[in-house]
């Protein structure tokens, strides 16, 4: 089973998908865009999984959350992978004051890593749009409106990913919940 590990906010799927739409009338290229649904912050992605490891994630994401606290971040703005005027990947830019999810994501990949789960090269929150499929895109020459607004987030979520052709299926397995 294919697995990752993402915060549990209060609801922005909504808003971000109308922000999406306007983006999407501007941006040229070939684009796989993200479904409202599949929007989500990952905090460590593992990728292949036996069933039987499941049990471990849980343990390990729990314990994560024990040691966290409920926090409230911004999402703003736009940016890309590997880099703002040569994107391939498309993302909503996340402002974390107090760096909670660049700590979170730090914990779980050092838990993880006695595994020989790989450490993630770079702790940059994001919430991904789109994908360029053949070509990158250069974020700089597109002006889109300024937005921002405040997500709390009070877990993190064990989630299968399920790939399909019409694209992923994102399935919710176990939640837990920040301690206060």
């Amino acid at each position: 089973m294919r697995v990752f590990i993402a915060l549990k906010t209060t609801s922005y799927e909504e808003r971000l998908f109308k922000i999406l739409e306007d983006i999407k009338k501007e941006i040229k290229g070939d684009i796989k865009w993200v479904s409202k649904n599949n929007l989500h912050v990952t905090t460590k992605f593992l990728g292949e999984i036996e069933e039987s490891f499941l049990k471990e994630v849980f343990k390990i994401t729990e314990e994560t959350s024990k040691f966290s606290k409920p926090f409230s971040f911004e999402i703003k703005g736009i940016s890309g992978f590997p880099k703002r005027d040569f994107a391939r990947v498309l993302f909503f830019s996340i402002v974390d004051v107090d760096k909670n999810i660049e700590s979170i994501m730090r914990r779980l990949d050092k838990d993880f890593e006695r595994y020989h789960f790989k450490r993630e090269e770079s702790y940059l929150p994001h919430i991904t749009f789109g994908r360029c499929r053949t070509s990158y895109i250069n974020l700089d020459e597109y002006k889109f409106g300024d937005f921002g607004f405040i997500v709390n987030a009070f877990g993190l979520t064990v989630y299968e990913s399920i790939l399909m052709n019409t694209g992923p299926i994102y399935k919710e397995i176990e939640t837990f919940n920040f301690h206060n």
